[in-house]
């Protein structure tokens, strides 16, 4: 009887391991494992000039410093660069806010020095998520601005419209982060202007932007960037016959608490897309590179939840 009942025992665990398995089984079915969102793709909204997929979380403001030199007179008889103190005698800069209204939608304001108000919309459209059902390959995200141009008509005595100082940008950024150490960006790219400096002249300029983010320590990454543009290579930009030229950065990004630090080299004056992309004056070249940085704080003005 004792062997009868030890049988039935070891019988009955038996069945209840199985049902609990298969219990098991049947709940990871039912609920599988939700993805996991990729965050920190990038350290910053942008990569130098390029945008990135990165947006202000809800209730932040963005307060951000853009300083690009003049081109370092390197190639002249004085004493390499020395003479215009390496473009610090014609540097231009920017100045822009950036608020997140929620965590996948950003609104910016910005002014630069050369003569331009710039309005901008960034939204999240797709997240890259890993692992689990509805894992996504990479992010996509939608970034507008409009560019309001100050300068003084150039005959104030014709007929002037307001529309011919505006121009746009449409973008759809595709990033992907690799891993804990590489990330990449493409930026499909169209600027427009309302007012171009010849008849004959296009309205639209097509570019690619393509950048990569390598980490190097927990706080410092290294950045590159080039945005070649696919048509109007050989468009003068003004009645001058200056032609245009490709966009090309590098530089590094440097964490420091609630700033984050950008310091690069580029070949680009401009400091928003419709300068950067459509109006680069400055062929890839060593005199041509100039020194920038990219000064970011974030201010929060979510309300603090802890007791007093």
């Amino acid at each position: 009887m004792k062997k009868i009942a030890i049988l039935f025992i070891i019988l009955g665990i038996s069945f209840s391991s199985f049902a609990q398995d298969d219990l098991l089984n049947m709940m990871e079915k039912e609920a599988p494992s939700k993805p996991t969102i990729t965050y920190a793709t990038f350290k910053s909204t942008r990569v130098i000039n390029l945008q990135t997929n990165e947006t202000m979380k809800a209730k932040h403001l963005d307060f951000r410093i853009l300083h690009r030199f003049g081109a370092a007179d390197i190639n002249s008889n004085t004493v390499y660069g020395l003479y215009n103190m390496f473009g610090l005698d014609a540097a231009q800069m920017r100045l822009s806010f950036d608020y997140g209204i929620t965590d996948r939608i950003m609104v910016g304001a910005g002014r630069s020095n050369l003569a331009m108000y710039d309005l901008s919309l960034k939204a999240k459209l797709f997240e890259q998520k890993s692992k689990g059902k509805g894992s996504f390959p990479l992010s996509i995200v939608y970034y507008g601005d409009m560019g309001i141009n100050t300068q003084t008509w150039a005959d104030p005595n014709r007929q002037n419209f307001l529309t011919s100082r505006f121009t746009f940008v449409n973008q759809l950024i595709f990033t992907r982060k690799f891993n804990e150490w590489v990330s990449f960006v493409l930026v499909p790219t169209i600027v427009h202007h309302n007012i171009v400096p010849q008849t004959t002249d296009k309205n639209d300029i097509y570019a690619l932007g393509i950048g990569a983010s390598i980490k190097i320590t927990r706080s410092t990454r290294f950045n590159f960037e080039y945005i070649p543009r696919f048509n109007l290579r050989n468009q003068a930009i003004d009645a001058t016959g200056k032609l245009a030229y490709d966009e090309f950065a590098v530089g590094f990004d440097i964490e420091t608490g609630g700033h984050v630090f950008q310091v690069h080299l580029t070949n680009a004056q401009g400091l928003i897309e419709q300068q950067f992309i459509s109006e680069n004056t400055n062929m890839i070249a060593l005199n041509t590179l100039r020194l920038g940085f990219n000064l970011s704080r974030t201010f929060s003005f979510e309300k603090s939840t802890s007791k007093k």
